[in-house]
């Protein structure tokens, strides 16, 4: 797992499959920046077109949908989705006279929102694999907003052999990780200054 960091409220968390190398790269920045690196890392990059059971001059005359799975936060839902719409609005504006596309080979974009019943493994796990994996995703983006969650998207990335972005908000993770490691580092050095009175003391009775 490989994570990089921007200015701003927003850390993107990228899973690469194991024998895959799905490159990041930074075209743009703002909030759809995750949706351009999942594209340009499973459409842009020449092993999927390889894979692909139809030659890529055949894609170029025919086309075909590359299938993007959002996993929606069970807490406002709309909101995320508001704004996935307004970054999708945004990148078809993008393209124009001179500009080539987004996708090649003439590829179109279906995007596959989904929100679990609950924030439980399980929820979450029927939710990705009975509603975007049966749809033929070819990635997921993730707004986890716990440890646990993103701990259970790992899993779900390594175990299903897709690529998830998890997207978190503030760095709430983050921040629960230092201040765990903050408490047990301030726990050994209140033992380590119980030690020192114990041995001052039995010097003391000596």
């Amino acid at each position: 797992m490989d994570y990089f960091s921007l200015p701003g409220r927003w850390m993107y968390y990228c899973y690469f499959i194991q024998g895959r190398n799905f490159p990041c790269s930074l075209f743009f920045t703002g909030r759809f920046l995750s949706l351009l690196v999942f594209l340009h890392a499973s459409v842009l990059h020449p092993d999927p077109c390889l894979s692909h059971p139809q030659p890529c001059h055949i894609l170029a005359r025919i086309g075909h949908t590359v299938r993007l799975g959002v996993l929606l936060p069970i807490r406002q839902p709309a909101r995320v989705q508001n704004a996935l719409n307004r970054a999708l609005t945004g990148l078809k504006h993008q393209t124009g006279d001179g500009i080539p596309p987004l996708l090649p080979y003439n590829l179109t974009l279906e995007v596959v929102s989904r929100s679990p019943l609950g924030g439980d493994p399980s929820s979450m796990s029927s939710c990705v694999c009975q509603e975007m994996v049966a749809r033929g995703v070819s990635g997921v983006l993730a707004f986890p907003r716990s440890p646990e969650e993103l701990i259970h998207i790992h899993f779900l990335s390594s175990f299903l052999k897709i690529p998830f972005i998890s997207l978190l908000e503030d760095l709430e993770p983050l921040r629960n990780k230092d201040k765990t490691s903050q408490s047990l580092r301030g726990k050994s050095e209140e033992r380590e200054r119980m030690r020192e009175r114990a041995r001052e003391r039995e010097g003391r009775k000596e």
